[in-house]
């Protein structure tokens, strides 16, 4: 019997974690037990999310970009810091980056010297340049694909954007590199000084403590950053310095765990030799990949966690239902064109409706593709908008059911043609009915 209550206690935890916990709206919960459900519910949306998206696997293909990439990017770095006559500090902070790889660094600097010369000095200096950005373009195109996936955008900036935001963050991180360095040249000694120094036990605790956080604090801050600027929509500040907070701390864990082993793997160096540094890269990249996928992820979860309620009912949703919704989704964006009011979002329209963000997207990626609503953009917001793409008199349910009834490919050569064919006559004729009959049905009307 003891066995059999245990297991059915299981059983019940499990059964609360994976359905019964996404039953649970906040506000039926005490403001005690909210943050604690709220915290329970990001991670294991989260963690379930970032295996079910394959993530690992996204991780991968990014440490391959990054291998690939490393060497332009920290060769535009170099020559924009050159620019502003801060190349010491850059190289410095470079060294600081590769403190664990030491014997890696005289190669990767010695190729970042040889592509600059060869982007300055070759016969025609514009075609080096041009090699050098598109190879920086092409790896920031990468990591907001991946962004993009995981927050469930489906369109990428246009090119020109990509181009303005992407190299308006490496004219920035020179200077951001030289505050950061200058800033901790100036409190590292001050700190540790004043921990020496003081006689009082409390405060020299407390110092202790800001030189133990100083560089989780700068993880957090840069985490951050990436969660709000790199995905191809607006990012909650709350949101991403969550999830900034805790990816920061992740990877300044692993960061120690990682020094920290290397000490121990002479047999590992004694095997490989000189090469030791490469197997140890891709690790080092493989497991930061993770790290900053998985808090992309999490920035994501936390700002879109009230709409996860009953996600188990909208996996398995019905097709009258989608229809339904779609419906619900067109008409919430022709009225408001029509009424002059500012344009929807996604968010906008999850939070009066209460759809689950998912479907929301995917029925607002489903109207773009066939030109029933299109996407606007507020720059200033860094938000994305809908607005009808035709007249909203001629938009009836006809329209939509046929534009999307017609999407995707249907030349596909069945066997038994006659019989087959006589089956797709007659459904496309009822089909045809169907469609007619609703054809004087506005869906601002409904």
């Amino acid at each position: 019997m003891k066995n059999k209550s245990f297991k059915d206690k299981i059983l019940n935890i499990w059964a609360f974690l994976t359905v019964g916990i996404w039953r649970i709206t906040e506000n039926e919960l005490s403001k005690s037990k909210r943050l604690s459900i709220l915290l329970l519910k990001k991670l294991i949306l989260s963690l379930r999310e970032f295996f079910e998206d394959n993530l690992m696997i996204k991780a991968s293909a990014l440490t391959y970009n990054t291998l690939l990439a490393i060497v332009p990017i920290l060769a535009l770095i170099i020559a924009i810091g050159k620019g502003f006559g801060v190349q010491n500090s850059i190289e410095n902070f470079v060294s600081s980056i590769f403190a664990t790889n030491q014997e890696l660094l005289p190669y990767i600097m010695n190729f970042v010297s040889n592509y600059l010369d060869q982007a300055h000095g070759g016969l025609f200096v514009g075609i080096g340049i041009a090699v050098l950005l598109w190879s920086v373009m092409s790896m920031f195109r990468q990591i907001e694909n991946n962004f993009n996936d995981v927050w469930n955008v489906k369109k990428s900036r246009s090119f020109i954007r990509q181009f303005t935001t992407y190299f308006s963050l490496m004219l920035l991180v020179p200077v951001l590199i030289v505050i950061a360095t200058s800033l901790s040249n100036m409190i590292d000694p001050y700190i540790e000084y004043m921990t020496q120094h003081t006689e009082n036990i409390f405060l020299s605790g407390v110092y202790k403590v800001l030189i133990t956080l100083l560089p989780f604090f700068i993880y957090w801050i840069l985490f951050t950053i990436i969660f709000i600027i790199i995905p191809n929509t607006k990012v909650g500040f709350m949101h991403a310095l969550f999830a900034g907070i805790v990816a920061g701390t992740l990877f300044q864990i692993f960061q120690y765990l990682y020094i920290t082993g290397q000490i121990n793997l002479t047999k590992y160096n004694a095997v490989y030799g000189s090469f030791a540094f490469l197997p140890l890269l891709l690790f080092w990249l493989q497991i930061s990949w993770v790290i900053v996928l998985y808090g992309a992820k999490l920035s994501y979860v936390s700002q879109n966690i009230a709409f996860h309620n009953f996600e188990k009912e909208t996996k398995h949703i019905s097709r009258r239902f989608k229809d339904y919704a779609t419906i619900i989704v067109l008409k919430e964006i022709i009225v408001r064109f029509d009424n002059n009011e500012s344009p929807v979002s996604d968010q906008d329209i999850a939070n009066k409706y209460n759809i689950p963000i998912k479907l929301t997207q995917d029925i607002l990626a489903l109207l773009t593709e066939t030109n029933i609503v299109r996407e606007t953009y507020i720059e200033h917001i860094n938000q994305k908008t809908y607005v009808p793409a035709l007249d909203t008199h001629k938009i009836t349910l006809a329209l939509l059911i046929e534009r999307i009834e017609n999407i995707g490919n249907e030349n596909f050569k069945l066997k038994n043609y006659e019989e087959s064919n006589s089956i797709w006559q007659k459904m496309v004729e009822v089909k045809e009915l169907h469609i007619k009959n609703l054809q004087s049905i506005l869906v601002k009307d409904l």
